[in-house]
C-alpha cells in the first residue's frame, strides 16, 4: 500500500491515529507500507552527491559484493547520512513504534545499489531462522526501512516483493538464499515463481517500511545510472543483530533524545568508520 501523506502530515511529522493505525496494518498483515515522497529534493540531492564519490572509492577498494554490478555499503555515522530525517523521521518512528512496541532500536545503517548491468537476485527474506525448530509464525520483531535516493521506476532496478503473506510463513521457513543455499522446509525460490509480486516504484524521498521477512529481490538496473537506497534496520528492544555502526561521543551527545535511544546499541565514543575500513 501506498500513503500520500498531506502537507500538514509532512509539515507536523504525525499521523492521524486512524491513519497511524492503518500503516502499521499494513506492515503486519501485507508486509510492507510506502509513504510517497517524504524528504524533499533538496536534501535527497544532498545525500546522493555526498554519497556517490563514497560509494565509488567503495567499488573500487572492495567490489560489488551481493551480485553482478550490486553492491551493500554502510554509511558512516556523519552528516548528511544521519540528518534526522533519515535516521528517525517522526512518521517512521510512529509506525515502527506501533509494530514493535516501546524501546525499538536501530541494529543497520547501511545502502543498497544496483548498478547498470546489475542482474536479477535470487527471491529471498533478510534474515534466517530465529528458532529453527519452530512450526509458527512470530509476530514482527525486525522491520527494514529504505529510502530511494532516485525516482525507482521499471528500468533502473525496482525492488521485487511478495507481499501478503510470505513474511507470515513458520519461521523455521525463513531463509536467506543469495548464497544459493535451500531451506529444507520450504524452497523460497521455486515457490516464488508461481506467486503474484509487485515492483515498488515510488520517487525519490519515499519512506518504505517492510517486514524483514518479507520475500523479495533486486532486479536487473537496465537504466544508465545507479539506484541507491539507504537501508536501516530496526528491532524490538531484546532482539539484536548485524553490525552496529561507530559513532564519535560528540555526535551522539548531540542527537535528540529520541535518536539516542534508537541508536543506543552503536558503537557510541569510537570514530566515523568509513566503509571500506
Amino acid at each position: 500500500m501506498r500513503i500520500k501523506l498531506t502537507e500538514q502530515e509532512l509539515a507536523s511529522g504525525q499521523l492521524s491515529p486512524e491513519m497511524l493505525e492503518l500503516a502499521a496494518e499494513q506492515v503486519r498483515v501485507n508486509g510492507y507500507i510506502v509513504f510517497e515522497k517524504v524528504l524533499s529534493d533538496e536534501k535527497i540531492k544532498t545525500i546522493r552527491d555526498a554519497f556517490d564519490p563514497i560509494f565509488d572509492e567503495f567499488i573500487d577498494k572492495r567490489g560489488y559484493n551481493t551480485g553482478t554490478n550490486r553492491a551493500q555499503m554502510f554509511l558512516p555515522f556523519m552528516e548528511p547520512f544521519n540528518d534526522s530525517e533519515v535516521i528517525a523521521h517522526p512518521i517512521a518512528m510512529q509506525v515502527i513504534g506501533k509494530v514493535l512496541g516501546n524501546g525499538f532500536h536501530c541494529s543497520y545503517f547501511a545502502s543498497d545499489t544496483p548498478m547498470p548491468g546489475s542482474d536479477y537476485q535470487a527471491v529471498h527474506c533478510d534474515i534466517m531462522p530465529l528458532f529453527p525448530e519452530l512450526t509458527v509464525p512470530l509476530p514482527p520483531f525486525s522491520l527494514v526501512v529504505n529510502i530511494p535516493l532516485v525516482d525507482v521506476n521499471e528500468v533502473n532496478g525496482p525492488l521485487e516483493i511478495w507481499p501478503g503473506g510470505t513474511h507470515l510463513n513458520p519461521d523455521n521457513a525463513n531463509h536467506d538464499t543469495l548464497d544459493g543455499s535451500v531451506n529444507p522446509n520450504l524452497h523460497i525460490v521455486r515457490a516464488a515463481e508461481g506467486m503474484l509480486s509487485e515492483k515498488v516504484f515510488m520517487p525519490a524521498g519515499s519512506i518504505v517500511i517492510r517486514d524483514i521477512r518479507m520475500w523479495h529481490r533486486g532486479t536487473p538496473n537496465r537504466s544508465d545510472d545507479r539506484r541507491t537506497n539507504l537501508a536501516m534496520i530496526f528491532n524490538r528492544h531484546w532482539y539484536n543483530s548485524s553490525t552496529h555502526t561507530p559513532i564519535p561521543r560528540e555526535t551522539y551527545d548531540k542527537l535528540s533524545k529520541k535518536e539516542q535511544e534508537v541508536y543506543r546499541n552503536f558503537r557510541i565514543g569510537q570514530p566515523v568508520a568509513m566503509p571500506w575500513e
